[in-house]
């Protein structure tokens, strides 16, 4: 046999064609079939074999994962924060006896109002830095009197897509697979007892194709792409985003078709305030920090089959 199994047809001619008289063993090793049987019998037998012994077309299947990601944040602060002084330093004090001499207030540096005071108002922007700021100071000659305001912006975007296209042939109705990436250990401990384990985290293609007289491909597909997450890891164990497929196909040779997509969109908006004060006409936003995030992350992934006929 130079393209069947000789094992796998054995059983076939068998229940098929071999008369009782007949017998019928195999070499592994030269991959043959011995037939002893009636010479009609026999005739028959070959042509069977012949049918049977003939080249599967091959097929090669690409498969595209793309994953785009979108992120938006913009954020408006503000800091705030003002110092007034009634003292005989300043020559200004009350007109009673008690008290005679008081300190309000707190300031943006915290440092010219009274011991420990805190800002006012203070809601910066925070998202991240580094952030837009202006700030504004104003004060009397002797000190009695100061104001401090702060602004601060921050306004990011950004865009990224990853491209993995994992690529395997195999013939037809035969299972193939290709996989590349890390294996993660994981370590447990029971009964005093250390114990490594490893995680596959890998990009990972695996289909049976099945083509068609009609010149499609039949595909049962299972596609995975997991990647270990070490910005979040728990005893050093990073998590793993997972995102796969699996389904069945039918599609023409040399096209391409989507298997699977995933859309997730998350808006935030977030607005940090003085309770009362952010009422105010017009003097509101001295009082309040607002923050809005847009992120969106989307996946698809694209599958074409090219047979290859020898």
């Amino acid at each position: 046999m130079s393209y069947a199994r000789a094992e796998q047809v054995q059983p076939l001619i068998t229940t098929t064609v071999l008369s009782q008289r007949g017998s019928i063993t195999t070499d592994p090793r030269t991959n043959t079939l011995i037939i002893r049987d009636l010479p009609e019998r026999l005739a028959t037998i070959g042509g069977l074999i012949a049918t049977l012994d003939r080249p599967e077309p091959q097929v090669e299947i690409e498969a595209r994962i793309v994953q785009t990601n979108r992120d938006y944040a913009r954020e408006l602060g503000v800091q705030w924060g003002f110092n007034g002084r009634a003292t005989t330093q300043t020559g200004n004090t009350l007109p009673v006896a008690f008290p005679n001499q008081a300190e309000i207030g707190g300031r943006v540096g915290g440092t010219q109002g009274p011991d420990g005071a805190a800002t006012t108002v203070n809601l910066p922007a925070t998202i991240q830095a580094p952030t837009s700021a202006i700030g504004l100071a104003l004060g009397s000659i002797n000190g009695a009197l100061n104001l401090d305001v702060a602004l601060s912006a921050l306004e990011s975007t950004g865009n990224g897509r990853i491209l993995s296209t994992p690529r395997v042939t195999t013939q037809n109705n035969i299972e193939a697979q290709i996989q590349q990436g890390i294996q993660i250990p994981i370590q447990t401990i029971a009964n005093n007892t250390v114990t490594v384990t490893f995680r596959d985290a890998t990009l990972r293609l695996s289909v049976v194709p099945q083509i068609t007289a009609a010149g499609t491909v039949i595909m049962r597909i299972v596609v995975a792409n997991e990647v270990p997450d070490f910005t979040r890891q728990v005893n050093g164990i990073p998590p793993i985003n997972t995102q796969n497929a699996t389904t069945q196909v039918l599609v023409s040779d040399g096209e391409t078709t989507v298997i699977g997509g995933i859309h997730v969109n998350t808006e935030q908006v977030q607005q940090a305030r003085t309770p009362g004060f952010y009422r105010l006409p017009l003097l509101g936003w001295l009082f309040q920090r607002n923050t809005v995030l847009d992120e969106s992350r989307e996946l698809l992934i694209f599958i074409t089959p090219r047979i290859i006929r020898l």
